[in-house]
This record gives C-alpha cells, structure tokens and sequence, in this order.
C-alpha cells in the first residue's frame, strides 16, 4: 500500500480530501476546483491578515459576520486560521506526505519530516503567489519575541499603527508597552 502511494506521488498524482477544505471542492474527475460561493473567505483572511490584524481578530471577524468553517462549524479556532495562512494549496500546489499513519489499526498518524512530495500547478490557485509569500515572511516577524533595553519581552500587537517601529529613547519600551 506504501509503495503505491509513493508511485502515485512521484507521478504527481495527488489524492485530496476536500470535505473540510475550505474555497474547494471537486468536479466529476476528482479535480480541485474553487468553489464559487466561498472563494472569498480564504481571500479575506490573506487580505485581513496583510493589513495587520491578527488572527484572534480574523477569527472574531468571520464569526461575527456568521461565515462557516470548512466542516461547516460556526466557531473559528486560530489554529484552523493558522493552518489556512499556511497551506500551499492556495496557490495551487501541493506538498504530499505531511503526516503518516504509524498505526493502521488505531489510526495514529504523525508528522512527516522524511520524504515528502511537493506538486506545483496542481489546482487552480485561490491566492497569488506573492501574495502567499508576504503572509509567510509577516508570519515569521510577528513570531519573533523582542526584548527591549530593559529586559522586558514584547510581542506583535496590532493595537496601533506604530507598532514595533517607534520605540521611547527613553526607556526604550513601544507605545502599547509603556502605557501598561
């Protein structure tokens, strides 16, 4: 069964479970398709993501307007919007073998870091590429933890415009750090 599916994967056959896959569905040869009537949700996270919110606000956004998740929930967790900034398969690519079953019995799947397969061009991208870029590089920044002059720990924010570029000289703290 293993070797089949490699032999699938290295052919660039790809096999896609797109019942909780948000903006996709499938046409009748099993292809990924963009779902007309929820294309615009995965769009508004990348949009909303780039103009600085985020994703505790993302997720109060889409709850509040009443969109639904992928499986069909009404209650978005930060870890589903995470994955969705994350996932290839916006811009049309795959990346195969993420995770594999350990135990076919118990259905114990876990993280992949051997082999993988990564398709490109396989779908119809919902994301440009750039676009899919600039959410991974502001991923990374906002990541990272700064410690300022006086060893306290700060994070990103998106409360204010000026958020980590404008820095007190005197006590070196941002504005959302010292008003605390």
């Amino acid at each position: 069964m293993k070797f089949g599916l490699q032999y699938h994967y290295q052919q660039g056959k790809v096999q896609i479970n797109h019942n909780r896959f948000l903006d996709y569905t499938k046409d009748a040869e099993g292809n990924l398709i963009i779902d007309p009537e929820q294309v615009e949700i995965v769009k508004r996270i990348y949009r909303e993501y780039l103009e600085g919110l985020n994703i505790d606000k993302i997720t109060a956004g889409l709850e509040r307007d009443g969109i639904l998740t992928g499986a069909g929930g009404k209650w978005w967790h930060i870890s589903t919007i995470n994955k969705i900034l994350r996932n290839e398969k916006y811009i049309g690519d795959v990346l195969l073998q993420k995770t594999y079953t350990t135990d076919f019995l118990n259905k114990t799947r876990v993280k992949n870091n051997g082999l993988q397969y990564y398709v490109e061009g396989n779908h119809e991208a919902i994301i440009p590429k750039d676009i899919y870029l600039q959410v991974q590089e502001e991923l990374v920044r906002r990541r990272v933890v700064k410690t300022s002059a006086n060893d306290k720990k700060r994070s990103y924010s998106c409360n204010h415009c000026f958020s980590q570029i404008i820095i007190c000289g005197e006590c070196g703290e941002s504005p959302e750090q010292r008003s605390l």
